[in-house]
């Protein structure tokens, strides 16, 4: 009899830090981002991104569990909501997949780069 191999389990923090190492390895001249900014509080929310860069209005989500039913937190209205919520408050948001971090660290972090340059 085979045992079921079950899907490993990847901690909120272990995926968010994903976009970070590749950050400070491949922009280490660039600002650091700030973690679990509250952007809604001005408006008297609770949301926050993984990771903030605040003075240009730039986040980065590092979107886990989409193997999930149903998409997972990611793919839901409440989801949704926060992200139509931070492009009223002319946030500029990018979402990332663990693998896409994984598989091309370096396009990721120039996509972010560009958009930080562009804002000054």
């Amino acid at each position: 009899m085979s045992k079921r191999r079950k899907r490993p389990a990847v901690l909120n923090d272990d995926k968010k830090d994903m976009f970070l190492n590749a950050w400070r390895m491949l922009a280490p001249d660039m600002p650091q981002p700030v973690s679990e900014y509250g952007f809604s509080r001005v408006i008297g929310r609770r949301h926050r991104f993984d990771w903030s860069f605040i003075n240009e209005r730039i986040a980065v989500e590092v979107d886990g569990g989409t193997w999930m039913p149903g998409g997972g937190r990611h793919g839901s209205d409440a989801d949704r909501e926060k992200l139509n919520l931070a492009a009223s408050l002319r946030w500029l948001v990018f979402r990332f997949s663990p693998s896409m971090l994984t598989n091309d660290p370096a396009g990721c972090v120039d996509l972010v780069r560009l958009a930080i340059i562009d804002s000054r």
